[in-house]
């Protein structure tokens, strides 16, 4: 708020400030890192003022789905690279997964990964924990310590990454209803990556088609996720603790949680850039580089996706930011299997969405409330994060929506950047001009201007009623 004599520290001054509600020419004020004032263009005075006229002012991003890699894996991302990308894509906030070694099970490790983050993060950023040890101790000194939710694979972990996973897949229905009982005496929700086990080993039993990057969809398909969200939406309708189905997929899984929802169910879910925009097609073009759990589907799906997200049945679009070397990923161009699943996508996020935007998709409104609003009310970091109002974090993007930019992967922030190769070339409408973090520019005109240990650690403070 205002520091004695209501002088304020930054002003942006006359741009078009983007609410889910609305639109409106104004000054943003800021003081302490929070916002101040919204006012009538040419009122307000501060320390520093910017010129933003033709410019949106955007709330800026929580990206709800992300991996870092560290601390086990910094070659792949550590909190210093991924929040640069993230600066760069107009992420404000990440919330990250547990996924490390350790994994994210206890509260000694959410600590250690929270301090780690603090010394190294660029954006501020929140914690989700591994409830699947079925230690009471585990799962609440997670939250005394502020995890944000709790995250299960309903699929086992990789034979190679059995450490990074720890706590983190349930592939039975007992283990699984436990975890959603003791997650639910937190008050937090549980978020699933929804694909079955049993499913996945009796496919894979069965195929004896090539192994090249192709096979992916066919070895991970739709009914593996099917079985996979009812058995969530079950368990989150015996034990009423919130489920949050990640990265959906497919037209019946968006249906399966439409009727959950129908029931009372507290359900939500979400989908990326990447579901919305390409098809199992492009594993032809891209190979291993195109390879997510779970897998792109087929125009029918992806259209079902588009439909779910502008009637406001998905709740919120993430990056599911999944960082690995070249190297690690190329072993898939001869059998598609053992490559490692996920793309970078933090820095397409925001782009992507306002690109669909201006490009009459959905509109602009929709589009920063399933970044910002949406995310932040579900997790709990609302209204400290994801909205222009009095007494926010100053967390805002400036947007030129007359701009463009094309997505040079060479020139991406992320470290996994050889692997952007989903986005290559991708002509966006519409460039993110700067990114502002608790009032400090943290990327400016195509360079990181934040210091690492900028970004601090946020924490829930009660999680939003279903629908956000």
């Amino acid at each position: 708020m205002p520091r004695a004599g209501g002088a304020l520290d930054l002003v942006v001054t006359g741009g078009t400030v983007v609410a889910p509600t609305g639109r409106v020419v104004a000054d943003v004020g800021v003081a302490s890192g929070r916002i101040a004032a919204i006012a009538e263009p040419a009122t307000l005075r501060g320390a520093e003022e910017v010129d933003a006229r033709g410019l949106w002012v955007l709330p800026g991003a929580v990206d709800a789905h992300f991996h870092v890699r560290a601390p086990a894996h910094p070659h792949r991302e550590d909190w210093t690279s991924a929040t640069c990308a993230a600066a760069a894509g107009g992420i404000t906030t990440l919330l990250e997964m547990p996924i490390s070694s350790p994994a994210a099970y206890t509260g000694a490790v959410v600590r250690a990964r929270r301090e780690l983050g603090e010394r190294q993060a660029v954006v501020d950023f929140g914690l989700f924990a591994a409830p699947g040890t079925l230690e009471r101790r585990d799962i609440t000194s997670s939250v005394e310590e502020g995890a944000v939710a709790f995250k299960v694979f309903l699929h086992a972990a990789p034979p190679e990454r059995l450490d990074e996973f720890t706590g983190i897949c349930v592939t039975d229905s007992r283990t699984l209803y436990e975890a959603f009982r003791l997650v639910g005496t937190t008050g937090l929700g549980i978020t699933a990556h929804c694909e079955d086990q049993g499913v996945l080993d009796a496919v894979g039993a069965a195929y004896r088609g090539d192994v090249g990057p192709s096979a992916h969809p066919r070895l991970r398909p739709v009914e593996a996720e099917v079985v996979a969200v009812a058995q969530a939406l079950a368990m989150s309708e015996a034990t009423g603790t919130p489920v949050h189905v990640a990265h959906i997929t497919s037209a019946a899984a968006v249906a399966l949680v439409h009727s959950a929802r129908r029931r009372g169910v507290r359900a939500t879910m979400e989908t990326c850039p990447h579901y919305l925009e390409f098809t199992a097609a492009a594993m032809e073009q891209h190979g291993p580089f195109a390879k997510v759990n779970p897998p792109l589907r087929g125009d029918n799906d992806r259209a079902a996706l588009w439909h779910a997200v502008l009637d406001g049945s998905i709740t919120l679009v993430a990056s599911d930011h999944a960082p690995f070397t070249a190297s690690e990923k190329a072993v898939g161009w001869t059998d598609i299997r053992p490559a490692p699943s996920g793309t970078p996508g933090v820095e397409m996020l925001l782009p992507y969405m306002m690109d669909r935007a201006l490009r009459g998709t959905l509109t602009v409104e929709h589009a920063v409330a399933l970044l910002s609003k949406r995310p932040a009310r579900l997790y709990g970091l609302a209204p400290r994060k994801g909205a222009l109002a009095p007494g926010a974090d100053a967390d805002f993007v400036l947007f030129d929506p007359s701009g463009t930019w094309t997505v040079d992967r060479a020139r991406l922030r992320t470290k996994a950047r050889e692997c952007a190769a989903l986005w290559d070339g991708f002509v966006f409408a519409g460039r993110i001009h700067a990114t502002y973090v608790r009032g400090r520019a943290v990327y400016q005109d195509g360079a990181v201007t934040g210091a690492p240990g900028w970004g601090r650690f946020v924490r829930p403070g009660r999680t939003a009623a279903v629908p956000v």
